[in-house]
């Protein structure tokens, strides 16, 4: 049995849906709330000053590793904030930490994509943020984006998947390798296998990447069908 410890928003309520239906039976999932108000700098600023005390909290249950689960953070931050933070919760915690956004990054280099568009329910002043990241980091090309610009997670909780579908229909036609879908308050991962074979197109989204991610750091070989091609692969990364 594998034990994953995870730091989440606190007004997040489609995580645990979305990992506990979809995660192995032999995979528990344990979660500390993290505040946030909103999902822009205000929001990222209380995330990160709750962080080392809800990062306390969830390493009394031992977790094999813990994922930070808001990719937005990643970016708000300054350019070495993912790393330091994997660094800081490590330190607290004493054992392997993962962000979601490095989490997509390595799956989609796993895949083999190269050129990189983004969808995301949030606001779109974080995609020159996600530009900068994803080149710098992880050397992919993000040509494209779409943003519903919110940031009310109630909102983004209240979407349903018609206005992705018609977001990733505009993605597909620059041709990318793969298209992200950032924000695991978006509760459309049941969707991601239709629009794959409708499309064309690998997606990889917040919650998918959260579960790769889980199941690579404790060296598990578990792929995973119905849910996308990168839980069905289970590429090493």
């Amino acid at each position: 049995m594998h034990r994953i410890g995870m730091l989440l928003p606190a007004t997040n309520i489609a995580v645990e849906i979305e990992l506990n239906r979809v995660l192995p039976d032999n995979y528990q999932l344990f979660i500390s709330r993290l505040k946030v108000s909103s999902v822009d700098e205000i929001g990222w600023k209380e995330h990160d000053a709750d962080m080392d005390y809800q990062t306390e909290l969830i390493a009394t249950i031992r977790p094999e590793v813990i994922i930070m689960l808001q990719t937005a953070a990643s970016f708000y931050g300054d350019g070495n904030y993912d790393a330091d933070v994997v660094k800081r919760i490590s330190a607290i915690a004493k054992i392997p930490a993962i962000t979601t956004a490095h989490s997509i990054g390595r799956a989609l280099k796993a895949l083999g994509a190269k050129k990189i568009a983004m969808l995301s329910p949030y606001n779109a002043n974080i995609a020159v943020r996600a530009k900068e990241y994803y080149q710098r980091i992880h050397q992919l090309d993000l040509v494209n984006t779409e943003f519903f610009n919110l940031t009310d997670v109630k909102k983004i909780i209240e979407l349903g998947p018609e206005p992705a579908a018609k977001a990733i229909e505009k993605l597909v036609a620059t041709k990318p390798d793969a298209i992200i879908l950032a924000g695991g308050a978006y509760q459309v991962m049941n969707n991601i296998e239709g629009w794959e074979k409708k499309f064309d197109c690998t997606i990889v989204s917040t919650n998918q990447a959260a579960i790769w991610g889980a199941i690579q750091a404790t060296g598990g070989n578990e792929k995973i069908t119905g849910f996308g091609k990168v839980l069905e692969i289970m590429p090493k990364g």
